[in-house]
């Protein structure tokens, strides 16, 4: 625990996340450059050291043993407000084999690849690098590495090592398309190719992209995954992040889908990007996203820190009823947090809402698994619902009609019920394959809910206020004259991660 969370007060405030990381002051938004090397993830992220609004530009630095827990650094990416600007968002990789000559020591040099951003809002790609192991980082002498090419929105760049070509391949958001460059040493680019001017949703600007391999589940086929945040433009308003499933030749990405395809239906999952050099023996994927919406990430009433990330998501591909998509559930470690005595039920059939908390104040960090079955005749609609004394509630709507899950949270709005976008119902569809029955995980924390449905290829995460703890939870059936049944249910407290 660093010194900043040795701060009785900090991590106790309310809306403060417990089981997500936030920043102890201050804001915070998209992460940067997550990376693991020599036993730690490293995360760095978008800060402003001197207020809770967005500006002044840092890379704020944190790092964790096991993804879940993390230790609070000094910026390690500082802006220069008379030089090239503020430090924006990019990537950060382990240079194994010294292609850049940056090396000093026994460590191998790691790179962030990232936008410097001037006053101007002239954007440029520059590097910074840690000689240490990544305790310590100073800007490159010959910055930028990319210059402008004329263009506004020119920035975030990802990079990644392409074993086939032998060559470094960068990803760079570039207005709405995105653009792929080349290197064999990291310090000098050349560009390749424009992807997207005909591909994806156009509703706003393209940001934050990252690219990378993954097997399809159960099989040795390999496809390329690209994935590109956009703001405005999302599906329910604002920001969000949609992704392409192709081939990439290291030179050239071809989708091989025609679909619009969204990582997460919910509207406060923005700029997710996954952790680079992830060991073999792990061979995960593994993302986090900023979560909140640009359309009032700055209105949010909290204090004295402002964002948060989601909980750290494992991506795979998996064969759908409509071709092979991206899953995402919560990490394994996620088990770490439970604490004893869950709440259990198992084949419970009702025709009458029913409490879920066992007539007790349910805790406010939740882990909820959750499967609801009509094969019996039995209601194919629900309304899960989150509550406290006061009337506040977070609403889940499921209709398997029209295959949508729905979220209200106009009666979780907590000085936010002035704002038409965060009042707005949260609608995702949910593939069922003609099953009929629906399986969910549901993460919730004291300011936000993650549900996980379809095996995770419906994924929705929604930003909640409240002034008072949700602590109760009861579900009922959508028809009046249909029973229902829930087939398994099990409730984990979860505990802190600060304290």
């Amino acid at each position: 625990m660093s010194s900043a969370t040795k701060n009785s007060k900090l991590y106790t405030e309310k809306h403060r996340p417990l089981f997500h990381f936030s920043s102890p002051i201050n804001w915070l938004n998209d992460p940067n450059g997550l990376l693991y090397y020599n036993g730690k993830y490293h995360l760095f992220f978008q800060y402003n050291p001197s207020d809770k609004v967005w500006g002044d530009m840092h890379w704020g630095h944190a790092t964790s043993i096991d993804l879940i827990h993390w230790q609070h650094h000094s910026p390690a990416i500082c802006s220069e407000p008379d030089g090239l600007g503020y430090i924006f968002s990019g990537s950060a990789l382990v240079d194994w084999h010294n292609s850049s000559g940056l090396q000093q020591g026994e460590h191998p040099p790691l790179l962030a690849i990232f936008t410097h951003n001037s006053r101007h809002d002239k954007q440029v790609q520059s590097i910074a690098y840690s000689v240490d192991g990544g305790d310590q980082w100073q800007q490159y002498c010959k910055n930028p590495v990319i210059k402008n090419p004329g263009l506004k929105d020119f920035r975030d760049p990802k990079v990644i090592w392409h074993n086939d070509s032998k060559r470094w391949i960068m990803v760079l958001a570039a207005g709405n398309v995105v653009q792929f460059y080349s290197s064999v040493n990291l310090l000098e680019w050349q560009y390749m190719v424009d992807f997207g001017k005909d591909f994806g949703a156009h509703g706003g600007v393209w940001e934050c992209p990252d690219f990378f391999p993954l097997k399809v589940d159960g099989s040795k086929e390999e496809k390329w995954v690209l994935l590109v945040s956009i703001s405005p433009g999302g599906p329910n308003k604002g920001s969000a992040t949609q992704y392409f499933i192709g081939e990439f030749d290291g030179t050239r990405f071809v989708q091989q889908h025609t679909e619009i395809l969204w990582m997460d239906y919910g509207p406060d999952c923005y700029a997710g990007v996954t952790f680079s050099d992830i060991p073999k023996l792990d061979g995960r994927r593994i993302m986090l996203a900023w979560m909140t919406n640009w359309l009032y990430a700055s209105q949010q009433p909290t204090a004295p820190w402002r964002g948060a990330m989601t909980f750290p998501r494992e991506l795979t591909l998996v064969k759908s009823v409509h071709g092979i998509r991206l899953s995402a559930k919560p990490i394994a470690e996620l088990s770490m947090l439970r604490l004893p005595n869950p709440i259990n039920f198992q084949q419970i059939y009702f025709d009458k809402p029913i409490s879920l908390d066992s007539g007790q104040a349910l805790a406010e960090c939740l882990e909820l698994h959750l499967t609801i079955d009509w094969s019996e005749h039995l209601s194919d609609k629900w309304i899960l619902r989150f509550h406290n004394e006061i009337g506040e509630a977070l609403i889940i709507d499921f209709n398997s009609s029209i295959n949508q899950l729905e979220i209200d949270r106009s009666k979780a709005n907590y000085r936010l019920s002035h704002i038409k976008e965060f009042n707005n119902q949260i609608k995702a569809p949910v593939e069922l394959g003609g099953k009929k029955h629906i399986s969910l995980i549901i993460l919730k924390d004291a300011s936000s809910i993650e549900i996980f449905t379809d095996n995770g290829l419906c994924v929705s995460t929604t930003t909640y206020f409240v002034e008072a703890p949700l602590s109760h939870l009861d579900i009922q059936s959508g028809h009046n004259d249909i029973p229902m049944k829930i087939k398994s249910a099990q409730i984990y407290s979860l505990e802190s991660i600060w304290h």
